[in-house]
């Protein structure tokens, strides 16, 4: 896990001293890679290029792992940003088809695939990564995102040069950024969303989108796409599909375990990451991962509805080999501690759940861990968050087996707590679309829109990629996809790069294997979501290794905080009234000022669901990256 950073420069283009500047980008990222730098320089009548490294030592600690790493003759120069969890695998078929290896790293291994497959490498990969090759003979760049975009790649075009790195603060430190995209803040402000559409919330930056490749060469880029998530049928008989599923995890548990410094769990009381945490307990109970205890890091809010140690304590008695340690994220501290969140996270986030895992990452770096596992992409790939796709589940009973859906109400009901109105609104969302449902929700429940100022809204509104109504059992898949592809996902992986790799540490996602994928979606959709149960397979594949109270419990609550209180303290609310009287704030172009303030500092009355934290961590974002545009 690392930091990347590149500059490919046409001849003629604007003279800028290369070095200075890939320096400068490296500096940016120290906090991605604190162990190592590295940088590269080549100049020809074709273009002038550097590229930029900070390294976090994980895996082959040696100086053989520094980059930018050639290969043996030094045709071609790679920066590397993730992890290829296969490399074992890799190495013996490129060794005999007569490549050389001066190193273990997993680094060298894409080296020597693009030498023997091209880029058509990346289709042997399991891992995340982002990483971009010079190839010195055809004067061209390679790029290369993972499939589902856990590791960032970020790029800009400016006056004949192409930039990127693996954040938006490696382009801001030679690049004058000061105009927000106008679109993606209205997305965020309007609807809570980031959506996965290769724009960032800086005007003239984008994201390489997942599962997509790019290429630089004379003086143009060009993207494709590389690989699809697509649904197909599996012909395994529905009795060994738990076991499959827990067979396919462990070995992508196993894989994720691979490093050469301890790897630690990030846990909750909740079934994916406490299924993550009974297959490490179980590799280690044979022997795999050493004598010492791989160690367990929780968020508790003692005394919450959301706090989850007790669950937690449940499963450390199952878990013998793993050490819990439980931490509290500070909320007295909110309004000190937001501005450094906000300025750490680079973008908007979403809510204040990102909050409490940076502080749990810092807390983790603070204990020496390097490399963390979790249980993100699970509610994606199995139905979880059921309250939130019962519409879905409900709509393809209707096409499917209409006389059904009484039932199945009541059982959503008795499991979820999620009464029927509640669910009769769940099924005219999914019958409206996301377009139309987000429109719904930014006017009547959370009411951000009704801030907005006409002209903004009115640029904006049809932006939104829509999910609309499917005629046939297929919603459920549809809104899923649309999760993993468009919208949620995106914004989770995103808040987690950045809050873990701020403090040096790097998160592994074993659900986010794609062979785990491929395997949700093969499945028929009631295995993942029936008689009220969400991720049904999941709960039976570890029905019998994890407490009852973790498998039987449907009431989800994520990762959550208790935002609303923390915001309560005298604290907070002198913080918030300062900074919305500002002369910035009232005048900013995207919101009507005066009436925005007066909702945030309680003079107004808004819906209980009203979203002040985006409002308030937008203009936060906006002082402290200098937006002065947009």
């Amino acid at each position: 896990m690392c930091g990347i950073n590149g500059i490919v420069r046409a001849p003629g283009a604007a003279v800028r001293d290369l070095r200075a500047d890939i320096g400068a980008m490296n500096r940016a990222l120290r906090h991605r890679g604190p162990d190592d730098e590295g940088t590269w320089f080549a100049s020809n009548d074709n273009a002038d290029v550097a590229l930029g490294f900070r390294r976090l030592a994980i895996v082959d600690l040696t100086a053989a792992g520094h980059q930018p790493m050639a290969n043996e003759d030094g045709s071609a120069w790679l920066v590397f940003n993730g992890e290829i969890y296969n490399h074992e695998e890799l190495r013996p078929e490129l060794l005999a088809r007569g490549h050389v290896f001066r190193s273990r790293s997993d680094s060298e291994v894409i080296l020597h695939a693009w030498e023997e497959w091209g880029e058509d490498c990346v289709h042997r990969f399991n891992g995340m990564w982002a990483f971009a090759i010079w190839d010195q003979r055809r004067q061209r760049l390679f790029a290369s995102r993972d499939r589902f975009g856990v590791k960032p790649f970020v790029y800009a075009e400016r006056d004949g040069a192409f930039y990127f790195s693996s954040e938006p603060a490696g382009l801001r430190a030679v690049l004058p950024l000061q105009a927000a995209h106008a679109g993606k803040l209205h997305d965020y402000l309007a609807y809570g969303y980031r959506t996965n559409d290769g724009q960032t919330f800086f005007d003239g930056v984008r994201e390489l989108p997942p599962a997509h490749q790019l290429v630089r060469e004379g003086g143009r880029t060009t993207l494709r796409r590389w690989w699809q998530l697509q649904p197909r049928p599996s012909t395994l008989p529905a009795a060994e599909r738990p076991a499959a599923l827990r067979a396919l995890l462990a070995d992508a548990v196993r894989l994720r375990l691979r490093s050469d410094v301890p790897v630690a769990l990030l846990q909750s009381g909740g079934l994916d990451s406490s299924a993550i945490c009974a297959l490490v307990d179980d590799e280690a109970a044979a022997g795999r991962l050493g004598r010492e205890p791989v160690t367990a890091f929780t968020a508790v809010h003692p005394g919450h509805a959301y706090d989850e140690s007790a669950a937690v304590n449940a499963l450390m008695a199952r878990c013998p080999n793993v050490r819990s340690v439980q931490i509290a994220p500070p909320s007295a501290d909110l309004a000190e501690r937001l501005p450094a969140f906000v300025a750490a996270m680079q973008e908007p986030m979403a809510s204040a759940t990102s909050y409490a895992h940076w502080t749990l990452m810092q807390a983790v770096h603070a204990q020496g861990i390097k490399v963390i596992l979790n249980g993100q992409g699970a509610d994606e790939a199995f139905a979880g968050y059921t309250r939130y796709i019962s519409g879905q589940r409900l709509l393809d009973l209707l096409f499917e087996h209409p006389v059904r859906v009484p039932g199945e109400m009541a059982l959503i009901a008795r499991r979820t707590g999620q009464g029927v109105p509640a669910q009769f609104a769940q099924l005219a969302k999914a019958m409206l679309g996301r377009r139309s449902a987000s429109a719904f929700r930014g006017w009547v429940s959370e009411g951000a829109l009704r801030f907005l100022r006409p002209e903004f809204r009115r640029a904006h509104a049809a932006r939104l990629p829509d999910t609309a109504m499917q005629w046939a059992p297929r919603n459920l898949d549809a809104h899923l996809l649309s999760q993993l592809q468009h919208y949620g996902f995106n914004q989770i992986l995103q808040y987690e790069d950045l809050s873990a790799m701020h403090q040096s540490v790097e998160m592994r996602s074993p659900f986010v294997d794609y062979r785990v994928m491929e395997f949700a979606f093969s499945l028929p959709a009631g295995d993942r979501f029936s008689q009220g149960i969400g991720k049904r397979v999941l709960r039976e594949a570890f029905a019998e290794r994890l407490p009852p109270g973790i498998v039987g419990q449907h009431r989800k609550i994520g990762f959550a905080t208790p935002f609303a209180e923390w915001s309560a303290t005298p604290a907070f609310r002198a913080f918030v009234a300062e900074l919305v009287s500002s002369r910035e704030f009232l005048q900013r172009p995207m919101w009507d000022g005066p009436r925005l303030a007066a909702a945030l500092t309680g003079r107004r009355a808004v819906p209980a669901d009203f979203p002040a934290w985006r409002f308030i961590t937008t203009e936060l974002w906006l002082r402290s990256v200098g937006i002065t545009e947009g």
